[in-house]
């Protein structure tokens, strides 16, 4: 009876443990998340720089048109507000150049668990980076929409403003 209550121990011991190996999550899958994330990001991180080009272009030259189209708009005011835009966009890109720069996707000499955790938290930090690009992209967006200018939606609209 001993031996029989000792082979269920040792089966379901063994049961258990291969199914917590299993539960355990594989870093690459977490490597992915976070990979992929970054993938979008990029196109929000290229339509930022559109907006950019757009509120630099605006601010040195197309404040003349603007205001033979609109004559109450005070440009000082306009170029103001057009070049605080520009620095928050170039804020979040450099935000998301220093965490590229960072990001190590090679886990080398670290286990699985330690890998998931890098991973995660650097999951947490392409997640931020994604928050602050959309805050920036409605700003600006609802800005240049503002004058009138169509904000970029697609990448095939980079060399040209749509006024």
């Amino acid at each position: 009876m001993k031996k029989h209550y000792i082979t269920k121990l040792i089966l379901f011991s063994s049961i258990m443990i291969l199914a917590a190996c299993q539960n355990e999550t594989d870093y690459k899958m977490v490597r992915k998340q976070v990979l992929d994330q970054h993938d979008r990001i990029m196109f929000d991180g290229e339509r930022a720089m559109n907006n950019k080009m757009k509120l630099d272009t605006l601010g040195m030259s197309g404040l003349v048109a603007l205001k033979k189209q609109q004559p109450t708009l005070d440009t000082a005011l306009e170029r103001k507000q057009m070049q605080a835009l520009s620095k928050k966009l170039t804020d979040a890109n450099d935000l998301m150049n220093d965490w590229m720069h960072n990001f190590k996707s090679d886990v080398g000499g670290k286990s699985n668990e330690e890998a998931v955790k890098y991973f995660n938290e650097e999951n947490v930090k392409v997640n931020k980076l994604d928050s602050i690009y959309k805050a920036v992209l409605k700003e600006t967006d609802t800005y240049l929409k503002k004058l009138n200018i169509k904000p970029d939606t697609t990448m095939k609209s980079m060399n040209h403003m749509k006024m």
